[in-house]
């Protein structure tokens, strides 16, 4: 799917009201860990104590490269169907805690969370 696994992990969560909620891991051993999801499913409560990088859908294909107009994510976000051109937020956690709590909230999601 066009990018290295060593770079990035993609997974599907099923939360507990059985909502499939798309995450991708990216690690890098130049940069910290990145925790990508859909800005919805993260929630209001969760951006605002965290305060991810946003990243939205209207910010797609809008920057030029050499070959044309550039994706503008992570190569391996954009094959995803749920992440691949949805509004996102990364997370940079800085602690397990941290990770806890992101995965506890994505494990929450409800289908009106995300429609």
């Amino acid at each position: 799917m066009g990018h290295q696994p060593s770079k990035a992990n993609r997974y599907v969560l099923v939360s507990q009201d059985r909502v499939r909620v798309e995450i991708m891991f990216e690690k890098n051993d130049d940069s910290p860990p990145n925790l990508w999801c859909l800005k919805d499913a993260a929630g209001k409560v969760l951006i605002a104590k965290h305060n991810p990088r946003l990243s939205l859908a209207g910010d797609l294909w809008t920057r030029r490269g050499k070959d044309g107009p550039l994706y503008g994510r992570h190569s391996a976000l954009e094959k995803m169907p749920q992440l691949g051109n949805a509004d996102l937020v990364c997370f940079t956690p800085d602690s397990v805690e941290q990770i806890g709590q992101i995965v506890d909230r994505l494990r929450r999601v409800t289908e009106s969370d995300i429609s």
